[in-house]
């Protein structure tokens, strides 16, 4: 489901398998997730976390049919809020396509690098009638722009990798044979900031990101009258 290897001081988690092409976070996927940021959270001594996938997507976020069961929400949404407030430095390498909910994931890292010649970023809640959670609505609105928010949040949409860099949206345009590279680097210079000073320092600048994530609500496809 996952694979987590070690370079150095920087973990890669690679959340892509043969099972699906586009990644979706399921329940098995989310759980890898979260038991990986475990295993780094367990190390001792400097460490950050770079997550990435392979092929044409890096997520097309979450699982539709799984919007009506509260326990998922509640799953996903703690899974971003320890990554919004982990002690451990994060950066997503975004491979592909990103929707939904693996774009606000990917905002709950740190950094985040987008390849440049293939690949949307995108939060299509409004296009595909699924209102933002308040927690979910809180992490778009700290980690997006204020003048690109409206754009990205109310009206999807959708954003190239060089347009999402320009907006603010992440840190970065690569191409492709220098994206997991340049992302392992920038984790290298920020693994020595690994520890409960950073944790604590991210709490309080999301603290009400935070306590908005661990609400519980169910995601909901509004119909049109």
């Amino acid at each position: 489901m996952t694979k987590l290897t070690r370079n150095g001081n920087v973990f890669v988690l690679d959340i892509s398998d043969t099972t699906d092409d586009d990644h979706r976070l399921t329940y098995e996927r989310m759980g890898a997730i979260g038991t990986a940021l475990t295993e780094v959270e367990a190390t001792v001594g400097p460490a950050a976390l770079v997550v990435t996938a392979q092929g044409k997507f890096f997520s097309n976020g979450l699982v539709p049919a799984l919007f009506d069961e509260p326990a998922y929400s509640t799953v996903y949404q703690h899974l971003v809020a320890r990554f919004l407030s982990s002690e451990i430095p994060s950066v997503c390498a975004i491979n592909g396509h990103c929707y939904a909910g693996a774009l606000l994931l990917a905002l709950a890292c740190d950094e985040r690098y987008a390849r440049s010649e293939r690949g949307f970023l995108c939060l299509p809640e409004t296009s595909i009638k699924v209102p933002f959670t308040s927690g979910l609505a809180a992490l778009a609105m700290a980690r997006i722009p204020p003048h690109v928010a409206h754009r990205a949040m109310v009206l999807s949409q959708r954003f190239d990798a060089v347009a999402a860099a320009e907006a603010g949206i992440v840190d970065g345009a690569v191409p492709e044979a220098e994206l997991l590279p340049v992302a392992i680097a920038r984790a290298a210079e920020l693994a020595s900031l690994r520890g409960q000073v950073l944790a604590a320092n991210k709490s309080r600048r999301y603290a009400d990101v935070v306590e908005a994530l661990h609400r519980s609500e169910i995601l909901n496809v509004q119909k049109e009258p």
